[in-house]
């Protein structure tokens, strides 16, 4: 079962942004080794899961850019005041990725239901300043269902659209009947007056 503690504060005197929290007791997590390796066995499974040969994506929902951010936060992660909430070019450093690369691991983690970012500001002197975000983890049983989109071919996405458009210029839109005193009046404007009552 995973656990609840308490958090510390850390680091940089940056303005805190928008959507930041105070740094909170619930903001620190114990996980023992085996809850680490529940998550990263879960997250092993699902990145297998979720893979779609010949789509040309590489790998599946989580990627192994993932499972390398997961990793680092569950084994490098922890500061000395027992919370996750190591500083996005610590994690980039501990996976061995680019920080931009971390940021987007780190999207699809959250999207997946596997962790929870929280940004977090304390209170420097009188500024509201930013802190580094704790991680949260969540048990396996938890986790959102796979979605559908990360894991669908983009051949097999550009099929139905072009097969949406397709039915969509294919058969054209139902209209209403033209005007009958319409049509006379522009068939008495090209002279077709008389061909017009002849084929009524």
């Amino acid at each position: 079962m995973l656990g609840w503690q308490i958090a510390m504060p850390i680091r940089t005197f940056a303005p805190a942004r928008r959507g930041s929290v105070a740094v909170a007791s619930w903001q620190r997590q114990r996980l023992g080794h085996t809850d680490r390796v529940q998550l990263m066995d879960a997250a092993r499974r699902r990145e297998r899961a979720t893979r779609q040969p010949g789509s040309g994506r590489h790998g599946g929902e989580l990627r192994q850019t993932g499972l390398r951010v997961l990793w680092a936060l569950l084994y490098r992660g922890w500061g000395r005041a027992g919370a996750c909430d190591p500083a996005i070019a610590q994690i980039a450093e501990a996976a061995a990725v680019a920080r931009s690369t971390a940021q987007e691991a780190l999207g699809r983690l959250e999207a997946a239901g596997i962790l929870l970012r929280i940004r977090r500001g304390l209170v420097v002197g009188r500024r509201w300043c930013q802190v580094t975000s704790a991680y949260l983890f969540q048990e396996p049983a938890r986790w959102a269902p796979p979605s559908d989109t990360e894991s669908r071919s983009p051949s097999a996405s550009e099929d139905n659209i072009q097969e949406e458009e397709w039915q969509r210029t294919a058969l054209p839109e139902p209209t209403a009947p033209p005007d009958p005193a319409m049509l006379r009046e522009i068939a008495a404007r090209w002279g077709l007056l008389e061909a017009l009552e002849a084929a009524a």
